[in-house]
């Protein structure tokens, strides 16, 4: 674990600002991997503390959330280098569309993980859509979300229940009760006094 943990430091220090960045501006990027950096953090933290109390199941979280995190932040990062010529704002305008291109990857996974036959060139075609928008850099229409939804649907047809990997880290979260969507109330104005 001790050489994982080591990988995982370094990693976090190269990518912590573009990280931070996502954060920052609010991205739906940011929000799709939050759950599992959220959880890796705190398993690091809980390493550093007591080594010993690490097990193999705590493990092979820690192994499968950062080989995931890394390679969902590798291709936004070729995204932002490639297609938006690091350009982080013209990024930002199109990360919905990284979003859906990220999940469909996701979704290739799982249908090859259940031995389920899948439509490619349905897929290829959605992928082929989404990669032109944002290399045209032509304007995302309104009704994207519902196109997406409605093709992906075609491609599972109903033959996967689909729980991708960061709905299993919510609920390794809500286990290890890191609370993932914190909110704080803030009171604008003076504070009531009882009088």
């Amino acid at each position: 674990m001790k050489e994982l943990i080591n990988e995982y430091k370094l990693w976090v220090k190269e990518n912590q600002k573009f990280i931070e960045h996502l954060k920052n501006h609010d991205s739906s990027l940011y929000t799709r991997i939050m759950p599992i950096y959220e959880v890796l953090n705190f398993l690091y933290g809980e390493y550093l503390q007591n080594p010993k109390n690490i097990t193999k199941e705590i493990y092979k979280i820690f192994q499968v959330g950062f080989e995931y995190l890394h390679t969902q932040i590798f291709t936004s990062k070729v995204y932002l280098e490639k297609t938006f010529n690091n350009d982080f704002h013209k990024f930002l305008e199109y990360n919905s569309i990284i979003g859906y291109l990220l999940y469909i990857e996701d979704l290739r996974y799982e249908l090859k993980e259940h031995n389920l036959s899948s439509d490619d060139q349905l897929i290829n075609d959605l992928v082929i859509y989404l990669e032109n928008l944002m290399t045209n850099k032509d304007d995302i229409p309104e009704n994207t979300n519902l196109y997406v939804d409605r093709e992906v649907h075609k491609m599972i047809d109903g033959s996967l229940d689909f729980h991708s990997i960061i709905d299993i880290f919510v609920d390794i979260a809500e286990t290890l009760e890191i609370d993932l969507f914190n909110e704080t109330d803030y009171i604008i104005g003076k504070e009531l006094k009882n009088e």
